[in-house]
């Protein structure tokens, strides 16, 4: 069973390698950091049991309140709300941070559900900050094991 992710390639969420893309084409390049390819997007791992497909999304510092999922098309849609950069931006100014590595941007994140998911069962949880969203498969998906006398 294949779930297949419709983000963009991992390349273009790398801030240094879309940098470098756009070296030799200035006229692309006018303000990097607003281009939708530098958005950050988190990681993700998927596996699957014979029962179900179970997404793991790197999520730290964003509560539950914050995260929100939606299946519309066969598309599950992974969306933050609520994540202000700006408060970020005033609280660093309170606190006089010497020095800021990471910051907490809204995102998205799509993957195309197969026909052979139930999309009325999928179960979320969020803890230390990996978000675990398992998708049950449909009966007739689920692999029959028995056993064959041989006679």
């Amino acid at each position: 069973m294949k779930l297949v992710n419709v983000n963009r390639p991992a390349y273009y969420n790398n801030p240094v390698d879309a940098l470098l893309k756009d070296f030799f084409n200035p006229k692309t390049a006018t303000d990097r950091y607003e281009k939708e390819e530098l958005k950050y997007t988190p990681s993700a791992n998927v596996f699957e049991t014979d029962t179900d497909i179970t997404l793991e999304l790197l999520v730290p510092g964003y509560s539950k309140d914050q995260i929100k999922l939606s299946v519309e098309n066969n598309i599950l849609l992974i969306e933050s709300e609520g994540v202000e950069p700006k408060a970020d931006e005033k609280e660093a100014e309170e606190l006089r941070y010497s020095r800021i590595e990471f910051e907490k941007k809204n995102f998205e994140k799509k993957f195309r559900l197969s026909e052979k998911l139930n999309q009325d069962q999928i179960k979320a949880e969020a803890n230390n900050g990996v978000l675990r969203i398992t998708i049950a498969k449909k009966e007739e998906a689920v692999p029959v094991k028995r056993q064959i006398e041989i006679g």
